[in-house]
């Protein structure tokens, strides 16, 4: 009896994960995740900023600030040669820079779609080092693609940026402090043995053959962020940014992954989405009520990060709604935006793997063309 039949179906179980696998994921909450610790670090930065902003007249300077302390907060959860401040203070200076080039080059210029690309694909191939290193590359494409929205003048841009860095430099300085008061907090500590920087590089640089996965890996991500961008840039959603953003975070390194990642932040952000709509749309919420929510969720984003990544997302999209109906924006309508583009960034992440998926299709018609002859 021939063993063709079942090695394909091997390899097509490979490449189709079954969909209560994909539900279990998820559903799966492991609270042991859960870090209150990381969340009251974090949130008294960008409570501040906003109260600030707030009180000056100013709640959009302030959200600017406390979105920048956001970002950096994060990088405490990342680690770079053991320092859980270094990943902080690169990704301050980092998104700073991805914000004035961003800001002046615009969503509608092309080279703003090429540069789109070849970031992408930079992180991609940077997470073949160890630590926190293509997290802070992931963060400087994401500011990148933000600020595109924000059009401007360098003199614009600049005001912008020192914002950013503000809120990041003031997010590094407040967690260094509350760090070493607690001398707790951080993520788990590398090996003292781990590779060092010269065969980290060294290891990105054997990842530039093609038959590298790693390569692969970022020669996949750098077409479809490429092609979001394209479509954001010619289509010119209002904040459309969010279609090459979601495709960036969505893309994994292999097929199972992207469409688990994907169907998650999907489904996190539908559900964020209607929350936040809900809230909003009964409370009316004054600008105080606004930083007020805004701080809530981004505790919980912070809190609840490594506990699931739908739920993470849940509470990401809350954040994200109050904070642009901070700088004026509808919430409703931000809503309505955030869903829908997040959704068309979520599937055009699946073209990354669009090849495997259509072999598996011709490996599961031959395994039945095969059990038809059998029988």
């Amino acid at each position: 009896m021939s063993t063709e039949p079942n090695a394909s179906h091997d390899i097509a179980a490979k490449w189709i994960p079954d969909r209560l696998s994909l539900l279990r994921e998820t559903l799966l909450f492991d609270w042991t995740q859960f870090n209150p610790e990381v969340a009251w670090r974090a949130v008294p930065t960008m409570a501040a900023a906003l109260a600030v902003g707030i009180a000056l007249g100013s709640p959009r300077a302030g959200l600017v600030v406390a979105a920048g302390a956001f970002t950096a907060g994060l990088g405490s959860l990342h680690r770079i040669r053991g320092s859980c401040l270094l990943p902080m203070v690169l990704a301050s200076v980092g998104m700073t820079l991805a914000t004035f080039l961003g800001m002046l080059l615009g969503h509608e210029s092309l080279l703003f779609v090429l540069l789109a690309g070849v970031w992408a694909a930079t992180y991609a191939l940077l997470t073949a080092m160890r630590g926190g290193t293509s997290w802070v590359a992931q963060q400087w494409t994401v500011w990148f693609l933000v600020s595109s929205a924000f059009h401007t003048d360098a003199r614009g841009a600049l005001v912008r940026c020192g914002l950013v860095l503000a809120g990041g430099l003031m997010q590094t300085l407040v967690s260094w402090a509350a760090i070493r008061w607690l001398r707790r907090g951080c993520a788990p500590e590398e090996p003292a043995d781990g590779p060092g920087l010269r065969e980290q590089v060294g290891s990105v640089w054997q990842c530039l053959s093609l038959r590298s996965p790693v390569c692969l890996y970022s020669l996949r991500m750098a077409v479809v962020v490429t092609v979001a961008a394209e479509i954001y840039h010619h289509v010119n959603f209002l904040s459309g940014y969010w279609i090459p953003m979601t495709t960036l975070l969505v893309v994994r390194a292999d097929a199972v992954q992207t469409l688990t990642r994907g169907a998650m932040r999907v489904t996190g952000t539908l559900v964020g989405a209607g929350v936040a709509g809900l809230i909003a749309a009964h409370l009316h919420p004054t600008p105080a009520v606004l930083a007020g929510l805004l701080v809530f969720f981004a505790w919980w984003a912070y809190a609840v990060l490594n506990v699931n990544y739908s739920l993470f997302t849940l509470n990401l999209t809350a954040y994200v709604v109050f904070l642009l109906a901070l700088s004026g924006l509808p919430p409703a309508e931000v809503v309505h935006r955030r869903a829908a583009y997040t959704a068309l960034g979520g599937a055009l992440a699946l073209l990354a793997y669009v090849d495997v998926f259509r072999k598996t299709r011709l490996w599961i018609r031959a395994d039945r063309e095969e059990l038809q002859r059998a029988a």
